[in-house]
C-alpha cells in the first residue's frame, strides 16, 4: 500500500508541516499540496551569490536583497514560493513569514525547475501588485530572461552573451558577464 495522499493546506497548514520534514528537503506550497524541490547545483548556487551581490552592490536605502525567500500572494492561502532572490524596499518587520512587497524577483532556471518557474510562478508574480519585474536567469546557458510590468501588461525582453540587464525596478544595471562569473557551464 503507497504513501496516504496529503490534503490540500493553506499556507498556515503548510508551514506547520513544513516544520516537520526532513531539514535538507525545501517545500513550496503549489495549489494546496506541498511539492518538494530539488537539491541546488553548484552553477545554480553560484549564480545565486553573484546575482545578490551584483544586485546589493547596486542597492539603495531602503532597498535590500534576500534569497531564498518566501514569496506569497495575498489573494491566495494555496500558493506559498520560495525564490531564489527578491528585492523590497518595506521595512522587515518581526514575526514576518515572507517578503513584503517585492519589487524584483529573481528564479534561477535549471533542466528540472524551468517549466514550473516559467509556467506557475511567473504568473503568480506578476500577480503581485508590488512587484515590477520578474528575471529569469538560465543555469545552463548565459542566457536571460526579463518580464518588466508596464501599466496593465507586460512585456518580456531576452539577453545574452554580453549583454546588460536594465532593472528599472531598482533603478540599475547588470551585466550578464557579471552574473555567470566564475561559473563552467
Amino acid at each position: 500500500m503507497g504513501a496516504p495522499a496529503i490534503q490540500k493546506m493553506d499556507i498556515d497548514e503548510f508551514l506547520a508541516w513544513a516544520d516537520r520534514q526532513e531539514p535538507d528537503t525545501r517545500y513550496e506550497l503549489v495549489g494546496g499540496q506541498p511539492r518538494a524541490m530539488s537539491p541546488c547545483s553548484q552553477a545554480h548556487s553560484r549564480l545565486s551569490g553573484n546575482i545578490a551581490f551584483e544586485i546589493r552592490r547596486r542597492l539603495r536605502p531602503p532597498c535590500f536583497v534576500l534569497t531564498e525567500t518566501a514569496i506569497e500572494r495575498d489573494d491566495r492561502a494555496d500558493r506559498f514560493y520560495e525564490a531564489d532572490i527578491a528585492v523590497t524596499c518595506s521595512p522587515h518587520q518581526s514575526g514576518q513569514r515572507s517578503t513584503p512587497n517585492p519589487v524584483l524577483v529573481v528564479e534561477i532556471l535549471s533542466e528540472s525547475t524551468a517549466s514550473h518557474d516559467r509556467g506557475t510562478k511567473v504568473p503568480d508574480y506578476m500577480q503581485i501588485p508590488s512587484v515590477q519585474e520578474v528575471l529569469l536567469v538560465d543555469s545552463r546557458a548565459v542566457r536571460a530572461q526579463l518580464w518588466r510590468r508596464d501599466g496593465r501588461r507586460w512585456i518580456v525582453e531576452d539577453f545574452t552573451e554580453d549583454a546588460t540587464l536594465p532593472l528599472a525596478s531598482i533603478g540599475a544595471e547588470l551585466p550578464l558577464a557579471a552574473l555567470y562569473d566564475g561559473i563552467a557551464l
